[in-house]
């Protein structure tokens, strides 16, 4: 049994994030182990302060920062076997509120399976491979299957939903397949996490 949460990278509103985690929920719940639970989860739900007080955190203990929203952020993350973390990008990069989450934390992270999905103009290429590279340094268990989930034509990510192309493509298409193998290359992390 794993607990594993999809957090969404992405605070701004109205946001696509919701639309594209019920697809990621979608994929990736049936493929779960029996008992395990597949929570999504918005940053906005553990808003933390614009910077860090007290020791870094690598050399801090778990639950014991300088103040609650840290203090709510570890333990949620320390309840986790695994983490889905779905991002869009902003100027080349994730957004600020992701690399925050990240940041004001390092031994909740450690040895964490995690897979990377990514959405954007092109994908959220950029996003993709920082975030994978932050996830990596910070000793996580990075998926080597990853997913970036490119705009079709005419879509209008402003708007928050999931429109023409871009949701035949993702639900139905090639993107589709790619989600599948990226949530299945997942779930096999969590088999030989617990074996």
């Amino acid at each position: 049994m794993s607990r594993v949460a999809i957090i969404l990278g992405s605070t701004r509103t109205p946001s696509i994030a919701p639309n594209v985690a019920a697809l990621v929920t979608k994929t990736l719940e049936p493929l779960l182990p029996a008992g395990s639970t597949l929570t999504t989860v918005s940053l906005r739900d553990y808003p933390l302060a614009p910077y860090i007080t007290g020791p870094p955190p690598i050399m801090a203990t778990p639950g014991k920062y300088d103040d609650a929203q840290t203090n709510a952020w570890s333990n949620f993350v320390s309840s986790l076997d695994a983490v889905v973390f779905l991002t869009s990008q902003y100027n080349a990069s994730l957004p600020p509120s992701l690399k925050l989450a990240l940041d004001v934390l390092y031994h909740e992270w450690a040895k964490k399976p995690v897979f990377v999905v990514s959405y954007g103009g092109a994908g959220g290429t950029q996003a993709n491979e920082h975030l994978r590279a932050v996830a990596t340094f910070m000793k996580m268990n990075v998926c080597e299957k990853s997913v970036e989930l490119p705009f079709g034509e005419g879509h209008n990510p402003a708007g928050g939903d999931l429109q023409g192309a871009t949701l035949k493509n993702w639900s139905e298409g090639e993107k589709a397949a790619e989600l599948k193998a990226g949530c299945e290359a997942f779930v096999a992390m969590l088999g030989s996490k617990s074996a």
